[in-house]
């Protein structure tokens, strides 16, 4: 398969996924946690993982999850895809979780969707 025809039926997956890719962003974005405890945050990855068929490996630093796609044959390249689970304290951001002061000025919200909009291309273009 060319390359093109591979990288227009990923971004074809992930188009069709982005309503729910951007809510997931929307919902992790309200509901900040703080370094460490991101329990919330990291049971959606690993829901979605799940939801994608995908293994993967949990309490990793505490809070991480991580898995691995590959291809059928094994073979391609390996890419590495990161997305950070954790908000700041931002006491006065607009948006702060009032009790902890955490929020996401950080992006760390659209890290993780764009992370979850990857795996789906990945995954559901086969």
């Amino acid at each position: 398969m060319r390359f093109h025809d591979l990288k227009q039926r990923v971004n074809i997956q992930i188009d069709q996924h982005a309503e729910q890719l951007i809510a997931i962003g929307d919902d992790i974005f309200h509901h900040p946690e703080l370094g460490f405890k991101e329990r919330r945050t990291a049971g959606i990855v690993a829901r979605e993982f799940s939801r994608l068929g995908l293994s993967y490996f949990e309490d990793l630093g505490i809070t991480g999850v991580k898995t691995v796609v590959s291809s059928a044959s094994g073979s391609g390249p390996t890419i590495g895809v990161l997305g950070e689970l954790d908000s700041i304290l931002v006491a006065d951001h607009p948006q702060a979780e009032p009790v902890t002061g955490a929020a996401h000025a950080c992006g760390h919200n659209a890290q993780i969707a764009a992370m979850l909009g990857v795996a789906t291309g990945l995954v559901r273009s086969g």
